[in-house]
């Protein structure tokens, strides 16, 4: 397959440099972020807060605090888990 000879402009090079660069943050922050984030967890932080806080959803610091056996901190109001379903 041949090559493209595609070179971008300046404005789209920087652009893409800067998203790469934000990318390698993201990469670098994530594991201290989630340590962090049980931590406060553990400590009565709930996960909207964490998720208002960081940007991320509530549903990644939810996957958090199962994997960690953190208990909620109120039931569940939808899913096949909600207050007065039985458990399968």
């Amino acid at each position: 397959m041949a090559r493209s000879a595609y070179t971008p402009d300046d404005q789209a090079a920087q652009l893409y440099a800067r998203y790469k660069r934000a990318r390698e943050t993201e990469a670098q922050l994530k594991d201290p972020v989630r340590t962090q984030a049980a931590a406060d967890l553990r400590a009565g932080a709930t996960v909207g807060e964490l998720a208002k806080l960081t940007g991320l959803t509530a549903e990644w610091f939810r996957r958090i605090a199962r994997e960690e056996g953190i208990d909620r901190l109120r039931p569940p109001t939808v899913g096949r888990l909600k207050a007065g379903d039985e458990a399968p």
